[in-house]
């Protein structure tokens, strides 16, 4: 328990606080598009915002991410 408390007080609060990505799964569960459908964007470079991966997980920049769905919504043109 003692080593459980240790590493989490090391741990630093900010990051938390100031992540500006989200991961695959998040964005998925944010926008509704279906993860398949982003990894298939994703691999053939056909739609959905940029990503870049952190280790093996596959991450989205909120400023991205943001500026994707504007335009999404400007090209809709409802």
């Amino acid at each position: 328990m003692k080593a459980e408390q240790s590493s989490r007080s090391t741990r630093s609060p900010v990051i938390d606080e100031v992540r500006t990505y989200l991961w695959l799964e998040e964005l998925a569960a944010q926008t509704g598009i279906p993860t398949n459908t982003l990894r298939s964007w994703r691999s053939q470079g056909t739609g959905g915002p940029r990503s870049f991966t952190i280790g093996r997980r596959v991450a989205y920049d909120l400023a991205d991410v943001r500026s994707w769905l504007e335009g999404e919504r400007d090209h809709s043109g409802r």
